[in-house]
C-alpha cells in the first residue's frame, strides 16, 4: 500500500522510516509506505461445516468465545471459537436472512418474526410481525430496527424492567422490501428493493431524505459517522 501523490506508473517499495518510529508528519502526502504485508497475509485457520444451505449471517457477541451463524436451512448454530466445534443447533423453522448481536442479545431475522436469545440469562422469545421476511436488522438508541419484506422498518424499544422488547410504530415509506440498514449520527439509513435509500431522523422518527439514483436494489449501505 502506498500513500500520497505517487504517480500511478510508479511503485514505492521503501517503508517510511519516520512512520516506523511513529513520527511521520507528512500524513497522506508522504511518498513512502506506511504499511507492509509480509508473506501470505491472511490465512484460513478453520472451516466450520454443518449448515445445509447458504450462511446468511454470522455474529460474535462482545466478550464471548462463541460464534453464532444463521442459514437458509432454518437453523442457528453455535460454535466454540477455540476448537471450531459446533456446540449447539437451534431449529428456528424458517430461513434465517439476518443475524446480529447487541450486548447479551442474539437476534435472528425470520419470516414474520425475530427470534431473540439472551446468552447471559438463557432467556429466549419471539417478536412476532406480519410484515413477511425480516431481511436486515440493526440496534441503536435502545431500539431494534428490522427491514421487512413489505417495505416497512419494524421498530422495537428495549424495556429494561422486563428485559424484553416493546413494539412501537414502524417506519414506512419504501415500496419494496428493505434489505439493508445502518445507523450513524442519530440517523437510520435504509436500502430497499425499490432502488432507493431513505434517511430517517431518530428524534422525530420521520424520513428526511430519499436518495433515488440507483437503477437496481440497494443491497448495502455504509455510514462513516457512528
Amino acid at each position: 500500500a502506498t500513500t500520497g501523490d505517487v504517480e500511478k506508473s510508479q511503485y514505492c517499495t521503501k517503508i517510511c522510516e519516520h512512520w516506523m518510529k511513529n513520527s511521520c508528519v507528512h500524513g497522506k502526502d508522504c511518498k513512502f509506505l506506511h504499511s507492509w504485508c509480509y508473506g501470505d497475509g491472511i490465512t484460513m485457520v478453520a472451516q466450520l461445516q454443518g449448515h445445509k444451505k447458504a450462511v446468511t449471517g454470522i455474529t460474535l457477541p462482545a466478550d464471548s468465545d462463541k460464534l453464532f451463524s444463521g442459514s437458509k436451512d432454518g437453523t442457528v448454530r453455535v460454535w466454540n471459537c477455540h476448537t471450531g466445534e459446533c456446540i449447539g443447533v437451534a431449529d428456528v423453522g424458517s430461513p434465517v436472512e439476518s443475524l446480529i448481536s447487541e450486548g447479551p442479545w442474539v437476534l435472528a431475522g425470520l419470516v414474520n418474526s425475530v427470534k431473540v436469545w439472551n446468552i447471559q440469562s438463557n432467556a429466549e422469545f419471539t417478536l412476532s410481525t406480519s410484515a413477511g421476511q425480516v431481511y436486515t436488522m440493526v440496534a441503536a438508541n435502545g431500539m431494534l430496527f428490522a427491514g421487512a419484506q413489505d417495505g416497512s422498518i419494524l421498530v422495537w424499544k428495549f424495556n429494561a424492567e422486563s428485559s424484553s422488547f416493546d413494539s412501537i410504530s414502524p417506519l414506512k415509506g419504501h415500496s419494496g422490501a428493505v434489505v439493508s440498514l445502518i445507523y450513524g449520527a442519530n440517523r437510520l439509513y435504509s436500502g430497499s428493493m425499490d432502488n432507493t435509500i431513505r434517511v430517517w431522523d431518530l428524534e422525530t422518527m420521520q424520513c428526511i431524505h430519499t436518495l433515488a439514483k440507483h437503477s437496481e436494489v440497494v443491497m448495502s449501505v455504509l455510514c462513516w459517522e457512528r
